[in-house]
């Protein structure tokens, strides 16, 4: 199955749950494509990876070319939330699929970047060891690497391996643009609560994946915690029979700011944390009556445009 590979050398109950869940996430989503087994040529251990200075221009310099005039810190909220992305749904897909949390901590991943003249990069990640817990041991063959916990402690799990593996990427990147490191910590938690949002929607258990994202995100004292993220939902109703629901559907309110404002010609997206509450509705609904076909309602009719990514978080 494309997205995962399967590594014969490693046959543990563990490593089989593993790829269980990463073969269900490959179904979905074609990034990154996840592997499971010791260090193998093309990829570079995450520790090191991240301390690689041509690696950070380099990742850099690609969103400053998708943006004309991005400045270093506008580049690098851009690449921080990319790059959560990838990871949000590494965690968020098999969590909710399989209730399985991997390490995540930098020891134990690697990393492979390709950058293609156009489009996005293709991610592959390397777990060298298929150690995992899991929240549902009446349902899996679990052995000393696939240990069982309880809710807590899978959410737990979960927040100390993102915690510790987007670490050392926020303080490079901290280092070298000057961003801080709280506004990072605020883009990797909208990344990952949007990918969780993704997710349950994908696997029909969306309310679940709300519930779980917050409270993994937003434990007291973790640096993923902020007061302004959480989701909510817009109903559109039939104007001629408002019992009627014609549309309905979940958002992540962003907690932080990708600076897509700061370059030349950018402007808030639809979900940006510096727009009001009821502005970032009005413009969301604009944007989902538009792509309905409905007319638009005299308070949405001169929402701005935003951009297209917002809208399906």
């Amino acid at each position: 199955m494309s997205g995962w590979t399967d590594d014969r050398e490693n046959t543990t109950a563990a490593a089989r749950e593993l790829r269980a869940a990463f073969g269900v996430m490959a179904q979905h989503w074609p990034l990154p494509q996840v592997e499971i087994g010791p260090m193998a040529p093309g990829f570079m251990p995450v520790p090191a990876l991240f301390a690689d200075d041509r690696f950070l221009a380099k990742m850099l310099a690609r969103q400053q070319a998708g943006t004309p005039g991005l400045d270093a810190k506008g580049a690098a909220a851009y690449f921080i939330s990319e790059y959560a992305g990838v990871l949000g749904i590494a965690a968020a897909s098999p969590y909710l699929s399989h209730g399985l949390v991997p390490a995540f901590v930098p020891e134990n991943c690697a990393l492979a970047f390709e950058l293609p003249a156009e489009g996005r990069p293709r991610v592959r990640l390397r777990l060298l060891d298929p150690r995992c817990v899991t929240g549902r041991p009446g349902q899996s063959r679990h052995g000393a690497s696939c240990r069982p916990v309880d809710r807590e402690g899978l959410r737990s799990e979960l927040r100390e391996g993102l915690e510790a593996h987007m670490e050392p990427l926020i303080h490079r990147l901290r280092g070298r643009t000057g961003l801080p490191w709280q506004a990072m910590w605020r883009l990797v938690s909208d990344s990952v609560a949007a990918r969780f949002l993704e997710a349950g929607r994908q696997f029909g258990c969306e309310e679940e994946a709300q519930a779980e994202a917050l409270a993994i995100l937003k434990a007291p004292g973790s640096p993923l915690a902020n007061r302004q993220l959480h989701f909510f939902e817009i109903v559109i109703r039939d104007e001629a029979s408002p019992g009627r629901i014609v549309a309905r559907r979940s958002f992540r309110a962003r907690g932080g700011c990708c600076r897509f404002y700061t370059a030349p010609g950018g402007s808030y997206c639809s979900s940006c944390v510096l727009v009001t509450p009821h502005e970032r509705r009005r413009r969301i609904e604009a944007q989902m009556r538009h792509r309905l076909g409905l007319p638009a309602l005299e308070d949405t009719a001169s929402a701005d445009a935003a951009q297209p990514k917002d809208l399906s978080s």
